[in-house]
């Protein structure tokens, strides 16, 4: 069992907790060691001591474990997400899906257009503007549960838990008309930016790697239409 000391209300508590036992270990040890009587006259200042040494230290060690857990939890946070959009990365998605099993759902494979002629013509670091920009878009559409993901440079993935292909689709045509109508900001001046969405069906947790090739096809059936738009599998 692992301790996890996530604020300083737990750091009070286990330091609290941990003096009460050094006192009942101390009371123990001199009640098989020393005659009552002598018991009864050390008692006081024992438990001063043992305060004294024991609340202090412990304590220190609570502050030391939470920080270990805050660490751990910005550890995991940089394992899990992608370090320029904060999404999840591919590895981190499929293991978040995994835990949906059973949950009928819909994928939504998002595919920014001419990305290259963007970053070529604006920057990198435009384009690493626009890259954000999407996944805050994406964001600002999903619910609480939503999964969000960047899959490759860019394309992104998201899926919604408990939805129907045509609920998938009505929030992938909700998306792509907010990046329609949202430029990205780059050195002063706004550019459009616009994406491509293919959206399939996930009926189990194990139908999850056909169902990204299901959005995958539909996504390239969305580009061979003109780009800009939603296409389902």
């Amino acid at each position: 069992m692992q301790l996890r000391l996530k604020h300083m209300r737990d750091v009070r508590l286990f330091a609290a907790a941990i003096t009460v036992v050094a006192l009942a270990g101390n009371f123990a040890l001199q009640a098989l060691l020393y005659p009552a009587d002598l018991v009864d006259r050390l008692r006081f200042a024992s438990c001063v001591i043992t305060v004294a040494l024991a609340l202090p230290i412990s304590f220190f060690v609570g502050l030391r474990l939470r920080d270990i857990y805050q660490l751990t939890v910005s550890l995991e946070a940089a394992r899990d997400h992608d370090p320029l959009t904060g999404a999840l990365t591919r590895a981190a998605f499929h293991r978040h899906a995994a835990g949906l099993a059973g949950t009928p759902a819909t994928l939504i494979i998002c595919d920014i257009d001419h990305f290259k002629a963007f970053n070529d013509c604006y920057g990198h670091l435009a384009g690493d503007a626009a890259l954000r920009h999407v996944v805050e878009v994406m964001g600002a559409n999903c619910r609480k549960g939503d999964l969000i993901a960047r899959f490759g440079g860019e394309e992104f993935l998201m899926l919604l838990p408990g939805t129907t292909l045509e609920e998938g689709g009505r929030v992938a045509e909700r998306l792509c008309q907010s990046l329609r109508v949202t430029p990205v900001p780059v050195d002063g001046t706004d550019r459009p930016v616009t994406a491509s969405f293919g959206v399939a069906a996930v009926r189990t947790a194990r139908d999850l790697v056909t169902a990204i090739s299901r959005a995958d096809a539909a996504l390239y059936a969305a580009k061979d239409e003109g780009r800009n738009r939603v296409c389902q599998a």
